[in-house]
C-alpha cells in the first residue's frame, strides 16, 4: 500500500507551536494513516528508512524484560532486538534492491518488527517484477539460514541448538553449550537470537494476510484471472480471516501471545486495506480517471459537464495524488472534493 510523503503539513510561520507541530508531523504525518506514524531512521542507497512507532514501543517493551526480577534477561533479550533490527532492515534492502532492479520504485521503507509497510511501486504492471521484489525479502531470509544454523551446530556438538519453540524461543536456550568448555557465552547467544528471528521473521512473511510479504504474491497470483483490483479485495478479505484465524491460536495457547498481538496488527493493516480499496472503487466512477491504469485521462471532462462538478484544476491535482501516493494520502479535503465528485457524477448517469 502506497504511503504519502513524509513531509509536514503545518507551513504556518506566525504559529508559536509551529516547530512542534513540524515535528509530529514528520512522525504522524496528517494523523489519518497509522501506517505512515514513524521516525526517520537512515538514508541508503537513496532510500530513506523510517521505523514505525510500533516497532520502537516493541523495542523498549523487551527492554523492560532486561530489568532485575523478570524471567528474560539482557543476555537473552538484547542479542534478540539487535537480531531483529539489523535483519528486518536488510529484509526491507532486499525488496527495494530487486525492485529497483526491475524498473520499480523504491526510494522510502517503513520498518516494523517483522518486515516492512511501504512495498514498491511500479508505473508499468508487471506480475513478474513485482512477484520478485516480493519474494525478495523471504527468499534473503533462506539464504541466511544455513549461515547461522551451521555454526551453531558445529560449535555445541549438537542438532538441538538449532531446534526451538517458535511461540517461546527463551524456553530452548539452555541447549546452547559449548562442547569445548561447556559455557554459554554471549557471542553463541547473538548467533542463535540472530537464527531464530531470521527464521521467525522467514515464517511470519509467508502468511498471507497484510502486510506480510505472503499477501503480496497471493494478491500477484489472484490478479492473473480476477483482475489487479479484484484480487487487492480478495486478498484484503483472506487477510482478515487468517488474521482472525492466527488469532484464535493466540489466545488458546499460553505460550503464544505473540500471535494474538501479529494478529491485530495484521488485522487492522487489513481493515485499512479494505477501506481504501473501497474508497478507490468510489474514485474510478469519478470522471478523468481511468479504471485501467489509475491514472487521470489525458482530455478529462470539463466541469461545464457536470453540474456542482468540483473545480476540474482541483480534481486533476487529487487525481494525480492517488496515482502517486496513493488515496491513503489524502486529506480531508481533499477527500470530500472526491466524495462530491462521485456524488456528481453518479447523478449525472
Amino acid at each position: 500500500m502506497g504511503q504519502p510523503e513524509w513531509k509536514s503539513s503545518y507551513d504556518d510561520d506566525g504559529d508559536r507551536f509551529a516547530g512542534i507541530k513540524k515535528v509530529l508531523a514528520r512522525i504522524f504525518g496528517d494523523g489519518e494513516n497509522p501506517l505512515a506514524w514513524g521516525f526517520p531512521l537512515a538514508k541508503l542507497a537513496g532510500v530513506r528508512f523510517k521505523i514505525h512507532l510500533l516497532m520502537v514501543v516493541y523495542l523498549l517493551a523487551q527492554l523492560i524484560f532486561t530489568m532485575p526480577g523478570h524471567k528474560a534477561g539482557a543476555v537473552f533479550v538484547i542479542p534478540n532486538l539487535v537480531a531483529m533490527v539489523i535483519l528486518v532492515f536488510l529484509h526491507e534492502l532486499a525488496h527495494a534492491h530487486v525492485a529497483r532492479r526491475n524498473g520499480g520504485q523504491s526510494d522510502q521503507r517503513m520498518l516494523w518488527p517483522l518486515g516492512g509497510l511501504e512495498p514498491a511501486r511500479f508505473e508499468d504492471e508487471d506480475p513478474k517484477a513485482e512477484l520478485r521484489t516480493a519474494l525478495a525479502g523471504p527468499a534473503l531470509h533462506l539464504a541466511l539460514i544455513p549461515l547461522f544454523a551451521l555454526p551453531l551446530v558445529l560449535l555445541t556438538g549438537s542438532w538441538d541448538a538449532i531446534i526451538f519453540n517458535p511461540f517461546s524461543p527463551s524456553s530452548s536456550i539452555h541447549t546452547l553449550i559449548l562442547a569445548t568448555d561447556q559455557t554459554t557465552p554471549w557471542w553463541l547467544i547473538t548467533i542463535w537470537a540472530f537464527y531464530v528471528v531470521n527464521l521467525i521473521i522467514l515464517m511470519a512473511n509467508l502468511i498471507p494476510m497484510h502486510p506480510f510479504d505472503g499477501a503480496t504474491v497471493l494478491r500477484i497470483i489472484l490478479a492473473k484471472k480476477r483482475g489487479d483490483l479484484a484480487a487487492r479485495h480478495l486478498t484484503a478479505f483472506t487477510g482478515l480471516w487468517v488474521a482472525t484465524a492466527v488469532g484464535l491460536v493466540g489466545m488458546v495457547f499460553v505460550d503464544a501471545k505473540m500471535l494474538l498481538a501479529i494478529a491485530i496488527v495484521a488485522g487492522i493493516v487489513c481493515t485499512l486495506e479494505r477501506r481504501r480499496l473501497q474508497f478507490l472503487d468510489y474514485a474510478l466512477m469519478v470522471p478523468g480517471f481511468s479504471k485501467s491504469d489509475s491514472k487521470p485521462d489525458p482530455e478529462p471532462k470539463s466541469a461545464s459537464d457536470q453540474p456542482d462538478h468540483p473545480p476540474t484544476v482541483d480534481l486533476d491535482q487529487i487525481l494525480e495524488k492517488i496515482s502517486t501516493s496513493g488515496i491513503e494520502s489524502l486529506t480531508r479535503r481533499e477527500r470530500r472534493t472526491l466524495k462530491k465528485a462521485t456524488e456528481s457524477s453518479r447523478n449525472s448517469e
